[in-house]
């Protein structure tokens, strides 16, 4: 079964997209009881549906769901960090595949669109000089390391057990 997770932010475009693929989908939402989640969750990552649609807020941090590889946000909020941790939920250790990530906006959103571009553009300068300064300081490190050896001589014989020497004479 293909499996898809559909991100949403409003709760109108959660009950459009609940209509549009009906049996097809569990949908969960931050009002759904605990244990009702649970078991939502658990019909989808069981296969016995291939969509769930939620929130960023409900599921986008801590979930390991390496079995799906595909999901689509149907707009988008200014945080990058819900958008962020809502891809790592897929693209995480053990996934086998590429993770494909469609976002679907309205022309209305181009502002919140183009500020989620920029905060990337940030974040992924933010990477790239933290892994420059990070391999800097641990080569400094290296560098600057000395071997430290002490020298042993031994001064008592070796005593090997008499019932080991029996034994590895007779073999």
């Amino acid at each position: 079964m293909h499996k898809w997770i559909i991100w949403c932010n409003l709760n109108d475009e959660q009950d459009a997209l609940e209509k549009i693929f009906g049996d097809d989908c569990v949908s969960i939402r931050g009002s759904t009881p605990n244990h009702k989640k649970v078991e939502l969750e658990r019909r989808w990552r069981e296969e016995e549906v291939p969509i769930l649609i939620t929130k960023p807020l409900c599921f986008g941090f801590g979930m390991n769901w390496q079995h799906c590889a595909d999901m689509a946000f149907v707009g988008l909020s200014d945080s990058f960090e819900q958008l962020f941790q809502a891809i790592r939920r897929c693209y995480r250790f053990g996934q086998t595949r590429p993770v494909n990530v469609h976002m679907i906006t309205s022309s209305r959103e181009g502002a919140t669109a183009e500020n989620i571009k920029r905060k990337e553009a940030d974040f992924q300068k933010m990477v790239a000089e933290m892994v420059k300064y990070t391999k800097e300081i641990t080569s400094e490190s290296i560098r600057s390391t000395e071997r430290d050896v002490t020298e042993y001589t031994a001064i008592t014989p070796i005593k090997i057990p008499t019932w080991l020497r029996s034994e590895k004479i007779a073999s």
